[in-house]
């Protein structure tokens, strides 16, 4: 996770950061990545389930929520934690990732999206809807 941290920093990007910021994005920390900076910090990175959860769990930081959705293995989650995971997702970017990044590799998306439908909360509601884009293109 240290050298995950130290990735985000040396890629820092404040202009990006105060623009997330100013437009109300519900994180503490945010470093202004950009999807291309995160994708090769996920490519340097193996998959890895602990990892992942771990990256996820920190409500607290922008890119580590996001970078999770790289990370997981599609094939290590149950419907129950995709279904926990949409509901705790803080903002439609990170329900974006996640439905292009995790949720449409796994075998069970289709029977999630209309789990994720049937959600009152507007957040896993707009999940399930990113989450079927994805997988009618």
């Amino acid at each position: 996770m240290k050298q995950i941290k130290h990735l985000f920093m040396t890629y820092r990007n404040g202009i990006v950061a105060d623009t997330l910021r100013k437009a109300g994005h519900p994180f503490g920390v945010i470093f202004g990545l950009q999807m291309p900076q995160l994708a090769e910090i996920a490519r340097a990175i193996p998959r890895d389930i602990v990892t992942g959860r771990q990256l996820w769990a920190d409500r607290n930081v922008r890119e580590s929520r996001l970078l999770a959705c790289w990370i997981i293995p599609p094939d290590s989650i149950s419907m129950q934690e995709a279904i926990d995971m949409a509901s705790g997702v803080l903002t439609r970017e990170e329900a974006d990732i996640m439905a292009f990044r995790l949720l449409r590799y796994l075998p069970f998306a289709h029977d999630l999206a209309s789990r994720l439908l049937d959600i009152s909360d507007p957040l896993p509601h707009y999940t399930g809807e990113a989450l079927l884009r994805n997988l009618n293109q």
